[in-house]
């Protein structure tokens, strides 16, 4: 992950911190998550948080240079696909607020052991399939977002996913897989919000072009198995 990512999240990582802690002073999001008494706990929760995000994209980003390059499989858009309209402003749900909501699983946790370790066997599990049965989408396809006029931020957030979030290992879906997996952890708080944010983040892969449609299903599947099996243990 290039130093510029990494000193971007950080930041983003104290404001982040700011908000959660205005949230929960407030009321507005619950927190079973012990030792968050200040902001500084916070931020150092925030970190923490980041860190594990940080050490889980390589997981993921390993695959992208290491798969059976004479096995890889280019995904063909199919005419629902290609009719989608590109909206890059969907990049603020696809990367920002995507993270924000695993802060907000973190807190409905007593105690993080066990998801962490079913999020980093899902993480094995989709490492398998992206060595052994690669997939990618065509470049030209995924940069069609990039033709569509916006406002100079937006553009940063996207020009941030496209330097790293390249057209290998497409299927499934990690953003949905993760979305799934987090929906399961946060159902009893937020049944509503559980059930909604998979299906803004699977819209906003399909309107950012950062996925095709035959992606999103395998990774609703793999994020629900993990989490129903997370959840049956905890």
């Amino acid at each position: 992950m290039k130093y510029k990512t990494i000193l971007w999240l950080n930041f983003a990582s104290l404001i982040e911190a700011f908000i959660i802690k205005v949230l929960i002073d407030y009321k507005i999001v619950v927190c079973n998550f012990g030792g968050l008494h200040n902001l500084y706990d916070m931020i150092a929760m925030v970190s923490v948080k980041n860190m594990l995000v940080l050490g889980g994209y390589q997981m993921y980003f390993w695959p992208q240079k290491n798969h059976k390059l004479h096995k890889k499989i280019y995904l063909v858009p199919t005419l629902l696909d290609k009719r989608i309209p590109a909206i890059p402003e969907l990049f603020w749900i696809y990367s920002p607020l995507y993270y924000v909501f695993f802060s907000l699983a973190i807190l409905c946790l007593k105690n993080y052991n066990s998801s962490a370790l079913h999020a980093w066997l899902m993480l094995m599990h989709s490492s398998f399939w992206f060595v052994h049965f690669p997939t990618g989408i065509r470049k030209e396809f995924r940069e069609k977002v990039r033709g569509v006029p916006t406002d100079k931020v937006t553009k940063f957030i996207m020009d941030l996913v496209h330097d790293h979030d390249t057209e290998d290992n497409a299927c499934p879906s990690m953003h949905c897989a993760f979305a799934v997996f987090l929906a399961f952890i946060t159902y009893p708080f937020y049944p509503t919000l559980s059930i909604a944010f998979p299906i803004i983040v699977s819209l906003s892969c399909l309107f950012t072009k950062q996925h095709l449609i035959v992606d999103i299903v395998p990774g609703f599947l793999l994020g629900a198995l993990h989490g129903f099996i997370n959840m049956s243990l905890s």
